[in-house]
C-alpha cells in the first residue's frame, strides 16, 4: 500500500527502514520535542519493529508511515486511533529530517494522512498538537485546514522535564471535504 503525492510517496514503516528513520530519530536537536526513540539505534530498531507489526494487527490503532523523496526517507507521519476508544477521532503527527525541512513535506505528507484517515478508516476528526515553540508545526497545521481549539495546553517532555505550552488543533470530516 502506498499513498502518492505530487513530490512524495508515503507507505508503512517495515523492517529495514531503521538506518533512514535513525538519521533523524536519533537526532536529538529534532527529538526532544517526541517521544520517538533517540538514545540507542536498537530502540529505533524496536521502533520500527513495533510499528510494522501493528500494519499486520487486526485491532491496528496506529497508521505510521515513512516519508519518501525519491526513494530516500526523510520522515515519517501517522494517524493514531489508539486515545479513542469508540475510534470516532484520531491524532496526527509528523517529523522531517531537519536536512529536508522549510520545502512543504511535512504539509504535503500530513495532508495525504488526512485523506487517508477520513477516506479510508472512516474517521469523523483529526486532532494534531505542537509545542507553543514549534510554529513550523503550528503552520502545517493551518496549512491543512485545521482550526486551534485549545492554546492553553501544557506537555512535558519525560526526556528532558520541561514543561511547555501546547496548541491542539482539530478538523473534522465535512471540513477537510470542504476544501477538497
Amino acid at each position: 500500500m502506498e499513498i502518492k503525492t505530487k513530490r512524495l510517496t508515503l507507505r508503512p514503516i517495515r523492517i529495514g527502514d531503521e538506518n533512514e528513520i535513525h538519521e533523524y530519530a536519533g537526532d536529538r536537536e529534532i527529538t526532544m520535542m517526541f517521544w520517538l526513540p533517540n538514545d540507542t539505534f536498537e530502540e529505533t530498531v524496536d521502533f520500527v519493529k513495533r510499528n510494522a507489526e501493528e500494519w499486520n494487527s487486526a485491532g491496528q490503532t496506529n497508521f505510521e508511515f515513512v516519508i519518501l523523496l525519491d526513494g530516500k526517507i526523510i520522515g515519517g507521519c501517522d494517524c493514531d486511533l489508539g486515545h479513542s476508544e469508540d475510534r470516532s477521532y484520531a491524532t496526527l503527527g509528523w517529523i522531517i529530517n531537519k536536512a529536508y525541512r522549510n520545502r512543504g513535506y511535512a504539509s504535503e505528507a500530513a495532508s495525504a494522512v488526512l485523506d487517508y484517515a477520513f477516506e479510508e478508516i472512516g474517521i469523523d476528526k483529526v486532532y494534531a498538537q505542537c509545542d507553543i515553540n514549534n510554529p513550523a508545526s503550528l503552520g502545517v497545521m493551518r496549512k491543512i485546514g485545521m482550526k486551534c481549539v485549545n492554546d492553553k495546553g501544557t506537555r512535558t517532555y519525560p526526556r528532558t522535564g520541561i514543561t511547555s505550552g501546547e496548541y491542539t488543533c482539530m478538523i473534522t470530516r465535512d471540513e477537510w471535504e470542504n476544501l477538497k
